[in-house]
């Protein structure tokens, strides 16, 4: 990094906009402005708290943030989201920034990565994320029944993130867990309280092996 932006900042954010228009995504300038902040906010913080295996602005984008941006087309306008365990900020902070118009709940209960959050959130101006430096498990009273889509990044075995995500969903609302390929051996568990769920298989940069896992509470 010189001058407090990561050298490769500029091929980063170009693979980000092309990537993004792959998905269907339009990333407007004021979007990627916080992209950058974000990235660059993330880059300073892993040097003293352990955030991601990442170290370059590519590398997050290409493992991280595209990959958060596949949940995008699930959230609405006035959508209500929670991403639980947030940690390094994947997929919430991608998503708020996504999606202006929805709200985002970033849940960590790790104080070092709550902090870094709320860094995030100062630095790249996100007025529609907030932090709750909370255990999933003590949300129920907060966000129950509230949100549209809780979601949760390789955190939790399937059978537990659901048990996690169904009281603080609507009805209708979704539960969505990003996995690896292993999963695939998960998914056709029928869970309490939800649909059958939709798994979509893709893959990214390099040809890494993801699935999206997203059940409908009923």
């Amino acid at each position: 990094m010189a001058g407090g932006v990561a050298d490769d900042m500029p091929a980063a954010l170009d693979e980000l906009g092309h990537g993004a228009t792959a998905l269907g995504e339009s990333l407007s300038d004021a979007a990627l402005s916080q992209f950058q902040a974000y990235l660059d906010t993330l880059l300073l913080w892993r040097q003293r708290v352990s955030l991601t295996g990442a170290s370059t602005a590519v590398e997050l984008v290409r493992f991280h943030v595209l990959d958060a941006l596949r949940i995008a087309p699930l959230v609405g306008p006035g959508s209500r989201v929670a991403d639980l365990g947030s940690g390094a900020g994947f997929p919430g902070v991608p998503l708020a920034i996504a999606r202006p118009a929805a709200t985002v709940v970033l849940v960590e209960p790790r104080r070092k990565r709550a902090n870094f959050l709320r860094a995030v959130v100062r630095v790249a101006r996100l007025t529609n994320a907030v932090v709750e430096e909370a255990r999933a498990e003590d949300l129920h009273e907060s966000l129950a029944g509230g949100c549209d889509v809780v979601v949760s990044r390789a955190v939790w075995a399937l059978d537990a993130f659901l048990a996690l995500a169904r009281p603080l969903l609507r009805s209708g609302g979704l539960a969505v867990a990003m996995k690896g390929p292993k999963a695939d051996s998960e998914a056709w568990v029928v869970q309490p309280g939800f649909a059958a769920a939709d798994v979509v298989r893709y893959t990214l940069h390099g040809g890494v092996a993801r699935r999206l896992l997203t059940y409908r509470a009923v």
